[in-house]
């Protein structure tokens, strides 16, 4: 690999969108290491949304019981 398929390539990687990629997979690691989320986030809220806890619309998803969305936002994180 020479010198210029290198920079092509870094600057294809931070301008074209790697680094929203490497920023978003970082987040998902700390957050799982600590213990915050589980690794297949995916999983985990397509089988709250068939225990009709949350709702999905679209790629986005919302509580449907306003209980259960006032006792996370009153959660305090430690």
């Amino acid at each position: 690999m020479n010198i210029i398929q290198a920079t092509t390539f870094l600057l294809t990687l931070f301008y074209g969108g790697g680094f929203a990629c490497i920023q978003h997979v970082s987040l998902r690691l700390v957050l799982w290491c600590s213990g915050y989320i589980p690794w297949n986030y995916a999983l985990f809220l397509n089988r709250a949304a068939q225990r009709r806890l949350i709702q999905q619309i679209g790629g986005r998803y919302r509580f449907i019981h306003r209980l259960l969305l006032d006792h996370f936002a009153n959660m305090h994180l430690s």
